[in-house]
């Protein structure tokens, strides 16, 4: 490890290992006097659909504490200060943190405040990785380390345990640098809205009969056969969930999508579809006939619209038009070019326009975003309509 900035050093900092119910109540009472801490999550998730937690960080800068909830009974405490208001809880790359701390603990974390997004809005670019933000910010080169790690392992590794801790031990002080930043440009606001949104979106599972809209190549089915896959995929998600499997140990995408061209009416016509596997017919194979069969004799109101066509070959102008403007606002003001537009939301501005109302994404409705871009990226239409 390089250190140019010697103030700074794991080496020097005290890392306590916490596997207790008596001495985690007592530093959740000392963390709910401090104005932020850093946190980070270690969990394994290889075989089922929900991660297992193995680990949790947290630091005030000086000392770090590795969490072990394998031991530890009564993680309350530490669940009331996650939400604690009084807190700020720093991350970096949060959504995986936050949805194995839901589901573990019942709780996402607020106030919060993602690093890397942060990052992204003071033009240290976007998606940046925690070693490499340490380095911009803090100019302190970290060691490579091996990321996949078996987390419920007891005891961890002395180099499971640096590893751990070095995740959260520089935290809090690329989150001052970054505040500070963030205030001196007008835009810690913009960074705290997005955080909203993010949270909210983990917060909200989607429905199970929404997930067929997510497949690949959904919108080449006809009108039945989309019925189908919407019942497959919303069965599918409930299996996996009920049994802690991922998805695709359930059924694949592709298979599903080959069950509902096919419309198979036995197991031998079952074993004959496109991509099917043995295993799958032999553990679903009745569930996925009747599911076939219960749609085909549903109501046929009931069935889905078909899904819209992609955006048409030529739509790649328009596209790089929007693009463009996007560009040129992020180098303007400074800041990640992803940051200001998702792919989506270009995409969305653009399938607006070819049904003649182009109007920008609704979830930037009333935000920074639509102040920003809303105006330039519908100037640039009228050329192109």
């Amino acid at each position: 490890m390089t250190n140019n900035n010697p103030n700074l050093s794991l080496d020097e900092a005290a890392v306590e290992w916490v596997d207790t119910d008596k001495r985690l109540s007592q530093l959740c009472e000392e963390w709910s006097k401090q104005p932020c801490i850093a946190v980070d999550t270690e969990f394994v998730r290889t075989d089922t659909f929900y991660p297992i937690l193995g680990l949790i960080q947290v630091s005030d800068g000086e000392t770090c504490w590795l969490v072990d909830p394998l031991a530890i009974e009564d993680m309350l405490p530490l669940a009331e200060l996650l939400v604690d208001n009084r807190v700020v809880k720093i991350f970096h790359a949060c959504s995986e943190d936050l949805e194995v701390l839901q589901h573990s603990m019942g709780v996402i974390p607020k106030p919060i405040i993602d690093t890397q997004l942060a990052a992204a809005f003071v033009g240290f670019g976007f998606s940046k990785g925690y070693a490499a933000l340490v380095g911009d910010v803090l100019g302190i080169t970290l060691d490579k380390h091996e990321t996949r790690s078996d987390w419920l392992q007891r005891p961890l590794t002395e180099a499971q345990q640096r590893y751990g801790a070095e995740d959260v031990y520089y935290l809090v002080h690329v989150y001052h640098k970054l505040i500070q930043q963030l205030e001196q440009g007008s835009r810690l606001s913009w960074v705290e809205t997005d955080m909203k949104e993010l949270v909210a979106k983990i917060s909200t599972t989607g429905p199970a009969d929404e997930y067929y809209l997510k497949i690949k190549g959904a919108w080449q089915l006809r009108q039945d056969e989309l019925a189908i896959l919407k019942q497959l995929a919303c069965w599918r998600e409930h299996s996996a969930r009920e049994q802690n499997k991922p998805r695709n140990r359930i059924v694949s995408d592709r298979m599903m999508l080959e069950v509902a061209k096919a419309k198979p009416k036995s197991l031998p016509g079952l074993q004959r579809v496109k991509e099917m596997h043995p295993r799958v017919v032999r553990q679903y194979g009745d569930d996925l006939l009747e599911l076939v069969e219960q749609t085909l004799n549903a109501d046929h109101s009931e069935w889905p619209s078909r899904l819209p066509k992609p955006l048409p070959r030529e739509s790649g102008v328009w596209l790089k038009q929007l693009r463009a403007v996007q560009e040129g606002v992020a180098n303007e003001i400074g800041v990640a070019r992803e940051i200001l537009a998702r792919k989506k939301d270009i995409e969305e501005i653009v399938q607006s326009a070819y049904d003649g109302r182009p109007r920008m994404p609704e979830h930037w409705q009333g935000t920074w975003r639509d102040a920003l871009l809303g105006q330039p990226m519908l100037a640039a239409l009228p050329d192109l309509l």
